[in-house]
């Protein structure tokens, strides 16, 4: 009997592309960009607001940058519909045209209301101190140099991380803030987390959809299966660094207070 070789550019269904990258996306779940201690020192209790500085300002820097990422996508997509559903990732983010939806402008307001109440004043966050730290730096840099990949591919496997990480993220940042409902009179506190809740309720979710779906009709080879997994795998690796990056400077500093 002849053996038959699989090359990397024979081509692949499209039923089979789905498969292949939704079992990628869904093993996002056990990476440490998900699985982390960040995440359970977060929900473990309060934070002093020195440390709720730290989270606060690196997690707002990724924040602020995610819009020049989805573009940067958008950018280097070929596909119509591809393009089409990444546009419209694009107007959420920046809240349907109107600059007090736009989503850092939201997170960004919740942190200051929270920090006012911490330190017991009024607190701008554009003058905090906490520091950015290296792993937030180059999780920007080196995140949008990944979106601009000129291998379309790899640009949708970066995004495709993004958005699926992104959900559990929010869940366990969410059940964090909690922690704090106690300096918030209760509608207000819910009021105040509108950022957590467009995240956990069906925006963030129609953009997983929506990454699977573009990551899908761009894998046509196994060629291009690689050069997808290589986006998601770099982007998430980025991610697990920074928050590992965060968690040891927190622990660090509960260490000197002792």
């Amino acid at each position: 009997m002849l053996s038959v070789t699989v090359t990397s550019a024979e081509p692949i269904s499209d039923e089979a592309a789905h498969t292949r990258v939704y079992e990628l996306a869904s093993g996002c779940a056990e990476h440490p960009a998900v699985r982390n201690p960040f995440y359970e020192l977060w929900m473990a209790g309060p934070l002093p607001a020195d440390q709720v500085e730290i989270v606060a300002r690196n997690f707002y820097e990724r924040v602020r940058r995610t819009p020049d990422r989805i573009a940067l996508a958008f950018l280097h997509m070929t596909d119509t519909v591809a393009r089409s559903e990444t546009i419209e990732n694009l107007y959420d983010e920046t809240g349907h045209g109107n600059p007090a939806g736009v989503h850092s402008v939201l997170l960004r307001g919740f942190f200051e209301i929270l920090l006012s109440r911490l330190r017991g004043h009024p607190v701008d966050f554009y003058e905090i101190t906490a520091p950015i730290l290296p792993s937030t730096i180059r999780l920007i840099e080196e995140g949008e140099k990944i979106f601009s990949s000129p291998i379309p591919q790899t640009v949708c496997g970066a995004l495709l991380a993004q958005e699926w990480h992104a959900y559990p993220q929010l869940v366990y940042l969410y059940e964090g803030v909690r922690n704090y409902r106690s300096y918030f009179g209760l509608e207000e506190f819910h009021e105040s987390c509108e950022y957590f809740y467009l995240h956990i309720g069906a925006t963030e979710k129609q953009h997983k959809i929506h990454s699977l779906s573009v990551a899908a009709r761009m894998c046509r080879t196994e060629a291009d299966l690689r050069n997808l997994e290589r986006g998601f795998t770099t982007y998430l690796d980025l991610l697990a660094d920074n928050w590992a990056e965060i968690h040891a400077t927190l622990s660090e500093a509960q260490r000197a207070a002792l």
